[in-house]
C-alpha cells in the first residue's frame, strides 16, 4: 500500500494504530515522545486531501465564521493535530501513573461544585462532552477522584475503539456502546442518582434531524434529550480544555433542564440546540482544541 492510499482515520481507529500510539508513548521519555508527536502532527497536516484533514479544515472554517485564509486554515489544522498528538502522548504515557494524571488535571470553579454533588450519588446528571483537548485523560481523572459513571460510547466500535474502551474500564469507568441495552442501563443509573456521560459532536451518517450548530444544520446526536426528559435530569456540557501545555482542566456549563414540547421533533431540536449553544461557547474559547476528525457539516468543502 502506498502512502497516498493510507486512510489515516482507519489506521488511527484500528487496534494496530492504538497499540502503536500506546507502545511509543509508554516507552519513550517526554522529550522524545513530544518530538514524535510533533512529527506525526506535521506529516498528517501535510496530507491536505485526506478525509481527516478535509474534515478538520471544514470544521475549523465553520467555527471561525468562515473567515480563515488558506494560510490560516493550514495553521489551524496543524495546531489541532499538534495539541491532539501531545494529548495522546500524555494520556498513554501516564496510564500507569495515577498521581501524574491527578497532577496534570484540575477543575474549573464551574465544575468543582458540581463534581462534589454528583460524586455523592444523590445528584443525577447527564454529562455531554465535545471532543476538546484531552477528554480521555480528563475522564480518567474523574474516575481516579472517585466518580462512578457510565459512558454511552459510539455504537459498533472498530477494533481500536474496543481497545480504548478496555483501557477506560481499567479505572472503573463503565463503557457501553450505544444500543437498547446500554440505554436501559443509563436510565437505571440516572434514576438511581448516578451520572451518565456521552458525546455531543460526532456526526451521524443516518441522522434524521439536524440541529443548528454554529448557525448551520448538522447531523448530530439528539437521543440524549430523550434520556434527560424520561429521567427528569439536568444536562451539563462538560469539556476538557488545556489552559497551558500538558495541563488539563474540566469546565462545564450551567445546568440545562430539558423542556417538553408537544411536537416531538421540535422538542428534540430545541433541547439539543440549547446544549449545542453551550458547547459553542467552550469551542469558541478554545477553537484549536476541538479535535473533531469527522465532517460535522458535510456540505462544506474548503
Amino acid at each position: 500500500m502506498t502512502t497516498s492510499r493510507i486512510n489515516l482515520q482507519t489506521l488511527t481507529n484500528s487496534r494496530f494504530g492504538v497499540w502503536l500510539a500506546l507502545a511509543i508513548s509508554k516507552h519513550t521519555p517526554p522529550w522524545l515522545g513530544y518530538r514524535i508527536a510533533d512529527f506525526g502532527a506535521a506529516i498528517t497536516a501535510a496530507r491536505r486531501h485526506s478525509p481527516l484533514v478535509r474534515a478538520l479544515r471544514a470544521n475549523q472554517w465553520v467555527i471561525s465564521g468562515g473567515g480563515l485564509s488558506e494560510k490560516e486554515l493550514r495553521r489551524a489544522v496543524y495546531e489541532v493535530l499538534h495539541q491532539h498528538t501531545h494529548g495522546l502522548y500524555d494520556f498513554y504515557h501516564n496510564l500507569d501513573r495515577p498521581q501524574e494524571v491527578l497532577r496534570r488535571t484540575d477543575f474549573d470553579p464551574s465544575f468543582a461544585g458540581l463534581f462534589e454533588q454528583v460524586k455523592s450519588g444523590q445528584h443525577p446528571a447527564l454529562f455531554l462532552t465535545p471532543h476538546t483537548s484531552n477528554f480521555d485523560l480528563a475522564g480518567r481523572s474523574l474516575a481516579l477522584r472517585g466518580l462512578n459513571f457510565q459512558v454511552l460510547s459510539f455504537p459498533r466500535p472498530p477494533s481500536g475503539y474496543q481497545l480504548q474502551n478496555r483501557i477506560r474500564t481499567e479505572v472503573g469507568i463503565e463503557v457501553t456502546p450505544m444500543g437498547i441495552e446500554a440505554t436501559q442501563k443509563a436510565k437505571q443509573r440516572l434514576r438511581s442518582g448516578g451520572v451518565v456521560l456521552t458525546g455531543l459532536d460526532r456526526p451521524l451518517a443516518d441522522a434524521r434531524l439536524r440541529p443548528r450548530f454554529f448557525g448551520r444544520p448538522a447531523p448530530l446526536p439528539v437521543a440524549y434529550v430523550h434520556l434527560a426528559l424520561q429521567c427528569g435530569v439536568p444536562m451539563y456540557v462538560v469539556a476538557c480544555v488545556s489552559p497551558r501545555p500538558h495541563f488539563y482542566r474540566l469546565v462545564c456549563s450551567p445546568p440545562i433542564w430539558p423542556q417538553p414540547h408537544p411536537d416531538r421533533d421540535s422538542e428534540l431540536l430545541l433541547n439539543t440546540e440549547a446544549v449545542l449553544a453551550e458547547a459553542e461557547k467552550i469551542i469558541r474559547a478554545y477553537p484549536r482544541q476541538w479535535a473533531m476528525f469527522y465532517p460535522v457539516w458535510p456540505e462544506v468543502q474548503v
